[in-house]
């Protein structure tokens, strides 16, 4: 058979395929047609050489349809759930590059509104979905995202451990940002006539930021100074209550998903 290319559009929905479910099982995967195909019309028949529904306007030997093994290999992510996100997508009009899909026994149509029906074909499509693109230049030459990746799943255990290792990494990084700005301004805050010297603001902070809160309020740095303006301890407060309620709120999602 002469050489023959997948238009990009599906080269792109395989690729988020193997980016949601790095590893799936792809026995059941394919693109040109086997020699039952060929003998029939089919978007897994190359456009230019082969028998197909529909001629669209280049002279590129294509092939407009793929087949995706149905075992992806991931907890809470089925093929079930990729058709039903993308039928929704489709009828929804937020995607126009598939013509039809092929699932489990049953077929969707975008000229029939994408409404479901049983499909009796040779094969049930159990082990594999089928999806037939568009035939419009335009169409089939799109590498828009499929979305793929918002497919609502489960969060697994690694996943929540490293979302509180981010939750965490984000605090330390947020808290050190904040002490450098705290700093400018306390060495700006004059006590007595002057400013506090950095080695000594620095001090001050170890105990804004461990467990010397006490100490710290009753009136002294480490060093018995003066301390400097109330605003600047009052901002440190409201601004770590902040921080507080959103880490608060975080730990609290991650124990919803259980």
């Amino acid at each position: 058979m002469a050489d023959w290319v997948l238009i990009p559009c599906l080269k792109k929905l395989f690729a988020e395929f193997n980016t949601i479910a790095p590893n799936r099982d792809k026995a059941s995967d394919g693109s040109i047609g086997d020699t039952a195909h060929q003998h029939e019309v089919s978007d897994h028949n190359p456009d230019e050489t082969g028998s197909v529904p529909i001629h669209d306007a280049d002279r590129t030997n294509e092939v407009h349809a793929i087949d995706v093994d149905n075992n992806l290999r991931e907890s809470d992510l089925t093929m079930e759930k990729v058709v039903q996100f993308l039928l929704g997508r489709c009828r929804s009009g937020a995607e126009k590059r598939l013509r039809y899909m092929i699932y489990n026994r049953r077929i969707w149509e975008a000229s029939s509104g994408w409404k479901q029906k049983a499909y009796h074909g040779a094969s049930p499509h159990t082990e594999h979905a089928h999806f037939s693109a568009s035939y419009d230049s335009k169409l089939e030459a799109s590498t828009a995202s499929w979305h793929l990746e918002d497919i609502p799943v489960a969060l697994t255990a690694a996943d929540k451990a490293w979302i509180s290792a981010e939750i965490a990494k984000q605090c330390a990084a947020t808290i050190s940002s904040w002490k450098d700005d705290i700093g400018r301004a306390v060495v700006a805050t004059p006590i007595d006539g002057a400013t506090l010297p950095p080695s000594e603001w620095k001090r001050t902070l170890g105990m804004v930021v461990t467990d010397s809160w006490a100490a710290t309020m009753k009136g002294t740095t480490m060093t018995e100074q003066p301390l400097p303006a109330a605003s600047v301890f009052s901002q440190i407060l409201e601004d770590l209550a902040i921080l507080t309620a959103k880490v608060d709120a975080l730990s609290s999602a991650l124990k919803e998903q259980g």
